[in-house]
């Protein structure tokens, strides 16, 4: 029998599902594109970043490398406590409450794929971001990220741990990213511009 050294977790927006020796490829909306592990011998399911931005503004460009480490028992997105008060603030002064949450896309430049996330998925039913802080020793590690549920309600990440490699693919039947329109850049946030 052909079963495969993966499994691959899809959550959802109501309910998740863990797939062993194979994928159920009719949850992708895209293909799966594939990714090394990143420092594989620390033993965690983490990825390079390239990038993190808000809407059109870098809030870290990972010029001391930056980490997404795939985590299911995670609720919120996890950022590294250093990172924490820029992200959080750039994130917040994009937003606005007006009836349903508006505000910048928050995404993760992976190289060959964008792990794109909506206000509908980092915020709470008050419009606030939904972040944890990752309190880690800062020699040790540097731009860590926890991709937990609100990575994995909108993407599917597959591990092949025979060839350590990680996976993702857009969920299918997930509501679509509403991108606002273009708004004002105000300035303010360690001189960025962030766009209200």
């Amino acid at each position: 029998r052909n079963v495969l050294p993966q499994f691959g977790f899809a959550f959802g927006a109501d309910s998740g599902e863990l797939h062993l020796g194979a994928h159920d490829t009719t949850k992708f909306a895209a293909p799966l594109r594939w990714f090394p592990v990143d420092h594989p011998e620390d033993g965690y399911w983490q990825v390079a970043v390239r990038a993190v931005r808000v809407g059109n503004v870098t809030v870290d460009d990972c010029k001391r490398g930056c980490h997404g480490i795939v985590d299911t028992g995670v609720s919120r997105l996890g950022v590294q406590a250093s990172n924490l008060p820029l992200l959080q603030a750039t994130l917040v002064a994009a937003l606005s409450k007006r009836g349903e949450c508006h505000g910048s896309l928050l995404s993760f430049d992976l190289g060959d794929m964008v792990l794109t996330l909506g206000p509908q998925d980092y915020t709470d039913s008050n419009c606030a971001p939904q972040l944890g802080p990752l309190s880690l020793d800062e020699s040790k590690f540097a731009g860590v990220y926890t991709f937990g549920e609100t990575v994995l309600r909108r993407y599917y990440a597959a591990f092949d741990w025979e060839k350590r490699k990680l996976g993702f693919a857009p969920l299918a039947g997930v509501s679509a990213i509403v991108k606002d329109p273009p708004r004002k850049p105000l300035m303010g946030v360690r001189g960025s511009a962030v766009l209200v």
